[in-house]
């Protein structure tokens, strides 16, 4: 197993059964061959089963491996055995995100660690988010942590890449799109009304926060509304769970 200093490294395999059988269902990415360690029986885990079986019907080699070959190549103990070899996560254009005329998009700015990263695509995906944007510096290259970390959820979900600030944020202003971001520069707290969608919501890491350009540019800046005096941050992953339920609250229709 990879030792922690490699966890935050790009890593071209999926891990687990989950991760594998999400990246062959979603088609988010090229499924280059699978390996499985040739001590498991395929017959006492139906989803291994049906991994072979897809494999098998689009000519995706399915390899048995020793164990070791798993350990060196994988992040965590929890891999059941399975691991496949992909390739770099497929996305659309900004402009394809933009379309949903009543979307919420989101966007983690500033996250300096995959873990954390991925637990926010979860709870973005949960909440309901219809896409994510991402920095050309992300941690979807570190397939291993961010697609089982997520649940799957960073391949389910649609995903563009920007290139310039400037650009994205003008594109968001063109399609209507508010541009809201989480700071503590605030008065306005993510429970007063103002996570109406459509909108571009942006999470920063608790290090660096959201950069300058994007604050400047937002429509509304919200702070986590604390039940206590609270001087620090909250994790990314948290904050981003916190304000994607209070968009789906808000916007919640009946």
């Amino acid at each position: 197993m990879k030792k922690e200093i490699e966890k935050e490294k790009s890593s071209a395999y999926a891990e687990g059964t989950l991760s594998v059988l999400t990246v062959l269902l979603q088609n988010s990415r090229t499924v280059e061959r699978v390996f499985y360690d040739k001590t498991k029986k395929l017959s006492n885990d139906r989803r291994a089963e049906r991994i072979a079986l897809i494999c098998q019907k689009r000519g995706i080699p399915f390899e048995r491996c020793d164990g070791d070959f798993i350990e060196e190549n994988t992040t965590s103990s929890t891999h059941g055995g399975m691991i496949a070899l992909v390739g770099e996560r497929e996305t659309v254009s900004l402009e394809a995100l933009f379309e949903k005329k009543d979307g919420c998009l989101f966007l983690i700015d500033g996250v300096e660690d995959p873990y954390n990263f991925a637990y926010s695509v979860r709870s973005m995906y949960a909440a309901g988010a219809d896409g994510m944007i991402l920095s050309p510096r992300n941690w979807m290259s570190a397939a291993g942590v961010c697609i089982r970390g997520s649940a799957g959820t960073t391949e389910m979900l649609d995903c563009a890449v920007y290139s310039d600030k400037e650009e994205l944020i003008s594109l968001a202003k063109r399609s209507g799109y508010r541009i809201i971001c989480a700071d503590e520069s605030t008065e306005t707290l993510h429970t007063d009304p103002v996570l109406t969608k459509p909108l571009l919501l942006i999470v920063g890491g608790e290090r660096r926060g959201i950069s300058k350009e994007f604050l400047d540019a937002s429509d509304e800046i919200v702070k986590i509304d604390y039940a206590r005096d609270f001087k620090m941050s909250l994790t990314a992953s948290a904050a981003a769970s916190i304000l994607a339920f209070e968009v789906a609250k808000q916007n919640k229709k009946g």
